[in-house]
């Protein structure tokens, strides 16, 4: 899986379902750095987990207004796309269809964000970046459609709206 760091003092996010039930984590940085990290927290309903890394000299990213995404912007993915040799990598697309319902790709997400930029395994939890190099929401799921309509180039992220308000939850202990 992937993730991004948020705060300078080291506070990342990625996906629930990335972290699964661990503690403690080990997180390889993109500077080559690898530290231990410990999961704050999470909300499998939101899936968005809250890393602690440690140690100091962090640069978060960008966070962008998620709620200003229009269909036809430009977006990239980012990640670590089937755990391939040499690091992350990158997708680019488009923001493909307006603000889903969670519900609509059979999850409890209250909303996702519709892409046709590529999102593999590996590549949850990493950034959804705006054309401006901001984040606009956590790489999440693909569409898989079903044997006789297979879903191409259908993925989905979390707003990252939605996403700060779920870490400033857990950052706060409220469930």
């Amino acid at each position: 899986g992937t993730g991004f760091v948020i705060a300078d003092n080291g506070t990342a996010v990625t996906n629930a379902h990335v972290v699964q039930e661990a503690s403690d984590v080990k997180v390889e940085l993109s500077d080559g750095r690898s530290v231990d990290a410990r999961v704050v927290g999470r909300d499998p309903s939101a899936d968005v987990a809250v890393l602690k890394l440690n140690g100091s000299g962090f640069t978060p990213a960008c966070l962008a207004d998620s709620n200003k995404v229009q269909v036809g912007d430009d977006v990239v993915a980012i990640g670590n796309a089937l755990a391939l040799e040499g690091g992350l990598s990158v997708t680019r697309g488009i923001i493909s269809g307006p603000p889903r319902p969670g519900s609509e790709i059979g999850t409890a997400i209250e909303s996702v964000l519709q892409t046709d930029a590529a999102i593999n395994p590996g590549n949850s939890g990493g950034p959804l970046v705006d054309a401006g190099g901001c984040v606009i929401g956590i790489n999440t799921a693909v569409a898989a459609g079903s044997p006789s309509q297979p879903a191409q180039n259908v993925g989905f992220a979390i707003p990252i709206s939605l996403a700060q308000s779920v870490v400033s939850d857990i950052e706060a202990g409220r469930k």
